[in-house]
């Protein structure tokens, strides 16, 4: 008597099975062409490896900087100790040496997936657990199976980072969790991640039945008009993960907030949000046209805005006097006054949109699916890894380099027009001040920050203020 998995089909009479001819681990291709899925194979494991390779040099530049600098910048005299900037630097060796062992093992695996034909295995395996069912729940099962595979593959750098980076760089194992809680944690979010990938993969498999230009249209509408709701939801009720909101009256802000919002003629709502957690200390303007607000974390105000000194969170004296809270919030408020935020979706919009175009060919390219392994019947959805994976690591280093750039060039211009209202001295005040509160290691090498920062390093907006302020002193006498 036959016994059937969970979701098949009984009256389905024909049993699926996996025909076909492998590749395997073949090394020696039949013809030099791109549809033969031997070279193909050889040809995407050498985008992987150029990708990785360009990407390790610079994680190894940034990791020779940080070892050859032995003091802290003359711009930092006074509020940066030389104990404190060893304990920055320690940080940034533990965070560069991770972040090149992650690029390894990347690489590493990322060859091993074609070679071995580790994603044509698990729909091996699927498909024998699953013998009557249909596409689409064949499709979830295996998505279910790979992300499960995906998150089992973070566990060497988990091990190398708690058993051998902790110790190394004298991490303290009060401040992070155990290896055991790490991996307990993985546990959980292989469980959660089915919350979303088991519907995702069924919405994305009945939009997958269109033709790639209706597909890439559908789905782009579909990503533009949620970004959109979720500009209009923080606009309305911000980030409630974040912590409780609080409207701010004009009673509740001092002259120089009053003075700033004034300046800059701000029409929104301005929030206090007591955060759940001592995060990042920040202020952003929210949301669109009506439904426009300000945030202002309570951890960027001096002593989280309490009056008292008889409080037990944390750090005392931290955060910005009102002058400096003034100051940062006129740089948020610059990037709403010059539309930063809509010219950055814009171009993140751009940039979707060729990367849909891009998968909607590509993603339909049977030679693909045999360079990795498998037949005539394989799973659609492993098309979504296999075309960002191996196909687009170039085209998302050149978007990439093309976003940061501009993001940073918001950055310096949101400061530039500070500085021209006036802002400009309390403003790098500000910055030095946050910095005080949270050493960060202060270099950054220039060809590293270009992919992998999306703003510049404090040391680098320091030194621009003090030019702009220089420039416009001289422009004055």
């Amino acid at each position: 008597m036959n016994s059937f998995a969970l979701y098949q089909d009984p009256l389905r009479g024909e049993v699926l099975k996996i025909s076909g001819n492998q590749i395997g681990m073949s090394v020696v291709p039949r013809k030099v062409s791109f549809s033969d899925p031997i070279l193909l194979r050889h040809i995407l494991c050498l985008v992987i490896v150029v990708h990785n390779s360009f990407h390790l040099i610079l994680c190894c530049r940034q990791l020779k900087l940080c070892k050859r600098t032995s003091a802290p910048p003359k711009q930092m005299e006074g509020i940066f100790s030389q104990e404190a900037f060893q304990a920055s630097k320690d940080k940034q060796l533990h965070a560069s040496s991770l972040e090149i062992f992650n690029i390894a093992i990347d690489t590493l695996y990322s060859c091993l997936d074609l070679y071995l034909c580790t994603l044509a295995f698990l729909w091996k395996l699927t498909v024998g657990w699953y013998r009557y069912a249909g596409s689409t729940w064949l499709n979830v099962t295996f998505m279910t199976v790979f992300s499960t595979y995906l998150v089992v593959r973070k566990l060497p750098s988990l091990f190398y980072e708690k058993l051998v980076l902790d110790p190394r760089y004298n991490v303290d194992p009060e401040k992070t969790p155990p290896l055991l809680g790490l991996i307990c944690a993985l546990v959980f979010v292989v469980v959660f991640l089915q919350v979303a990938v088991i519907p995702l993969t069924a919405i994305f498999m009945a939009i997958h039945m269109l033709s790639e230009w209706y597909f890439t249209l559908f789905v782009w509408l579909g990503l533009v008009g949620l970004s959109v709701l979720v500009l209009a939801f923080v606009g309305l009720f911000g980030v409630p993960c974040l912590g409780k909101s609080r409207k701010m009256n004009s009673t509740d802000m001092d002259n120089s907030l009053k003075g700033v919002l004034d300046d800059f003629k701000f029409p929104g709502r301005v929030y206090m949000v007591h955060t759940f957690h001592v995060g990042r200390p920040t202020a952003w303007v929210m949301g669109c046209c009506c439904c426009l607000r300000l945030d202002i974390h309570d951890n960027l105000m001096w002593n989280r805005g309490f009056s008292s000194d008889d409080f037990d969170w944390g750090q005392m004296g931290a955060g910005l006097n009102d002058e400096q809270l003034a100051a940062f919030v006129a740089h948020q408020l610059a990037h709403w006054k010059l539309w930063h935020v809509a010219k950055g979706l814009a171009l993140i919009y751009f940039y979707l949109l060729i990367y849909l175009l891009l998968f909607g060919i590509c993603n339909r390219w049977i030679t693909l699916y045999a360079a990795a392994g498998f037949t005539t019947f394989y799973p659609s959805s492993v098309g979504f890894w296999l075309v960002y994976k191996y196909l687009m690591p170039i085209y998302h280093d050149i978007s990439a380099w093309i976003v940061f750039f501009c993001i940073r060039h918001f950055e310096y211009a949101a400061d530039a027009y500070v500085n021209r209202r006036g802002y400009g001295p309390p403003m790098r005040a500000a910055l030095l001040k946050l910095f005080s509160d949270d050493y960060e290691f202060p270099y950054v090498d220039h060809c590293y920050l270009m992919w992998h920062r999306l703003r510049p390093s404090i040391l680098q907006r320091i030194d621009n203020l003090q030019r702009l302020n220089m420039i416009s002193g001289v422009s004055t006498a």
